[in-house]
């Protein structure tokens, strides 16, 4: 009997054991599940965080991209007029006969100095032209018109006009000029 007194607690001592049994409990569930799911909680926070970051940066592609693409399409049919501005360094005779077509139409003589465009493989090219015309006034101002509605881009540094060689010192329209041109032309 004595043997088995000594088995049995006090209720105080059962009631320390059970506290220290329960905090062990707690304590192990804490050790071996809360902690651990912490751990996956904050990686997985990270984790989020850097796709955050990944995605608003591919955004921010994706808007610069479909930015870019509308800017191109905006500017796709200057392209081509800005092609058609420039002229191919294979096209000089086109050119030229663009500038007698104006001259005959307008019943102007016409002389063409064109220096021809360099052999390089540059991308853009200026070019010297000079015109020598003769005609009178009303013929040259459409001359210049016609020049002016071409599709190529003239850049007229000089313009010159006088009377010609045994013209009339009147101001009349029909008087004869001579025209003297001086321009930059731009080949690609």
């Amino acid at each position: 009997m004595n043997g088995a007194k000594s088995f049995k607690f006090s209720l105080k001592n059962k009631i320390t054991a059970s506290l220290i049994g329960f905090l062990l409990i707690i304590l192990s569930l804490i050790y071996f599940i809360v902690m651990p799911t912490i751990k996956e909680i904050k990686a997985m926070g990270k984790t989020i965080e850097a796709q955050r970051e990944d995605l608003e940066k591919k955004y921010l592609k994706g808007q610069s991209l479909k930015q870019l693409t509308e800017n191109l399409n905006k500017i796709e049919p200057k392209l081509k007029l800005l092609d058609q501005i420039f002229i191919n360094k294979n096209r000089e005779l086109e050119f030229i006969t663009s500038l007698e077509n104006q001259a005959n139409k307008n019943q102007v003589s016409q002389k063409i100095n064109l220096s021809a465009p360099s052999e390089d493989n540059k991308d853009l090219q200026k070019t010297g032209l000079q015109l020598f015309t003769r005609g009178d006034f009303i013929k040259q101002l459409g001359y210049l018109t016609g020049l002016e509605r071409l599709s190529y881009y003239i850049n007229v540094k000089i313009l010159e006009l006088s009377l010609a060689a045994g013209g009339e010192q009147t101001q009349s329209p029909e008087a004869s000029l001579n025209m003297y041109l001086d321009a930059d032309t731009y080949w690609n």
